[in-house]
């Protein structure tokens, strides 16, 4: 009896010893299994950023080309830039509306005819074993809308300039991005389940202080002012009108509302003809409804001396109680009229080894004429100094400080 209990006990043990090695075995495979998908995870991450750099590396060669094009269209390019070489590579491929993925090596921005360009400070310096290049730049000059955003109490001016004859434009404003994460998080749902405000209801268009009953969910109240010019137009223009719906600037403020109207006229300019109220124009009540919560249609006068296939117009928007991001497009009745070369949209793909990305960016080209917010902006108190004498030649100087 004894030698059978000692033969079982041993049994036992072998169980054990057994089932011990397999579960080290189980545990030992999983942690590396972790650890090769962890490395794996960490070298696609480390791929993908560099591809993206490529991507970016696209991008920016390609604004020194379209910045040297602005040079050459403007008559100011040195003598070493081919422009012809240059305007050539920047021909839309025919039937379509962008060039072709060779448009940096085409205009002689980067070296090579290659299905690629590497990514290398100099041909010198072994950059290229690290394998990143942009395989494909392609370039839209004319695009069919202009986007860009615009903060709180700042401004914007938009070069109002297209391929062909428009009489209108096409104002959205106010998307997902405008509302912050904290904001968003807040809401079950987050942005896309958020209702959309509106600071009063009915015909009501008064405006509250600021910061006291314009929330974060509420569209911005956007200042529209139009600038334009005719053919030979004195200064004096700007402030005059002609019959025939004809005047070179006008204002209109739009106030988001729930009920209000989806065209408007710049012809209703409050600083003409004073109302002494905002123009109410109709937004939606959520972003499930499209990607901006507030759109118009402003009909444009003609400029006094010249007519819509003349116009050379600008476009200020300013955005009150709350930032926006925004959309413009271009219309001729119901006819979208592309950008003329005013936001050129560039698509360029990157490469790191076998792995890809894509960036879509948007190139802006209004030239080196820095558009003032006013005059003179202050946040404290505005001192003058000047100057006081009874002599006929001879002065005082002093100061003085308006809170």
């Amino acid at each position: 009896m004894n030698q059978l209990r000692h033969k079982q006990s041993g049994a036992v043990s072998l169980f054990v010893v057994i089932f011990a090695a397999l579960l080290m075995t189980i545990v030992t495979v999983s942690f590396v299994q972790l650890m090769i998908k962890d490395q794996q995870q960490a070298t696609v991450s480390d791929l993908s950023q560099s591809a993206y750099d490529s991507a970016q590396a696209g991008i920016e060669d390609a604004k020194r080309l379209l910045l040297l094009d602005q040079l050459c269209r403007n008559g100011a390019a040195g003598s070493t830039v081919n422009c012809t070489t240059i305007a050539n590579a920047l021909t839309p491929v025919p039937g379509q509306s962008e060039t072709s993925c060779d448009t940096l090596a085409r205009s002689g921005i980067v070296s090579g005819s290659g299905d690629e360009t590497i990514i290398q400070q100099s041909e010198g310096d072994a950059s290229d074993k690290l394998d990143q290049a942009y395989t494909c730049v392609k370039i839209r000059v004319n695009t069919d809308d202009y986007k860009g955003d615009v903060a709180v109490n700042e401004s914007d001016t938009i070069p109002l300039r297209g391929v062909g004859a428009f009489d209108t434009i096409e104002l959205s404003w106010f998307s997902r991005e405008d509302v912050s994460e904290a904001d968003a998080d807040s809401i079950p749902g987050g942005a896309d389940a958020l209702t959309i405000g509106f600071p009063s209801t009915g015909t009501d268009v008064s405006l509250p202080p600021v910061g006291d009953k314009w929330r974060f969910n509420y569209p911005p109240l956007m200042r529209t002012q139009l600038i334009q010019l005719g053919t030979g137009s004195p200064l004096t223009d700007f402030d005059d009108s002609q019959p025939g719906n004809r005047s070179n600037a006008n204002t209109l403020f739009l106030y988001p509302t729930a009920n209000g109207l989806t065209e408007k006229d710049f012809a209703l300019d409050a600083r003409r003809t004073p109302t002494g109220a905002p123009q109410p124009v109709k937004c939606n009540s959520s972003f499930v409804d499209g990607e901006y919560a507030c759109k118009v249609t402003l009909r444009l006068p003609s400029p006094i001396n010249g007519g819509n296939d003349s116009r050379n117009a600008y476009l200020r928007l300013s955005a009150l109680y709350n930032k926006a991001h925004y959309k413009i497009t271009l219309k001729n009745s119901a006819q979208t009229v592309q950008f003329d070369q005013v936001q050129p949209e560039v698509d360029s793909t990157g490469r790191a080894n076998d792995l890809f990305r894509r960036i879509l960016a948007r190139v802006e080209l209004k030239g080196d004429f820095v558009h003032p917010e006013a005059a003179v902006d202050i946040t404290g108190n505005l001192c003058k100094t000047f100057t006081i004498t009874d002599e006929e030649s001879g002065y005082q100087p002093g100061s003085t400080c308006t809170p």
